[in-house]
């Protein structure tokens, strides 16, 4: 089952390419990338579709370190975690 994260990042030029670097070391192939700015422009909301046979807590705790990442959510594999 593909496992869904939705990420608020600070909107800088790195940010998005900080989360796919990790996403990618973790081992999980990107299926979909949506980005989305709001009017305010100070966050970016990106929704990515993952596939992998991994569980997510691992990808979880990595891009929670990221110092862009201000709020994180995952579905997939009958689970659900919000930051």
């Amino acid at each position: 089952m593909p496992k869904q994260l939705t990420l608020s990042v600070d909107n800088n030029s790195d940010a998005l390419e900080r989360v796919l670097r990790v996403v990618r070391h973790r081992g999980y192939a990107v299926r979909r990338v949506e980005a989305e700015m709001p009017e305010s422009g100070e966050r970016m909301e990106v929704r990515l579709e993952l596939a992998s046979s991994r569980p997510a807590f691992s990808l979880v705790a990595q891009l929670a370190k990221l110092a862009e990442v201000r709020a994180l959510a995952v579905r997939g594999d009958g689970v659900q975690v919000a930051l």
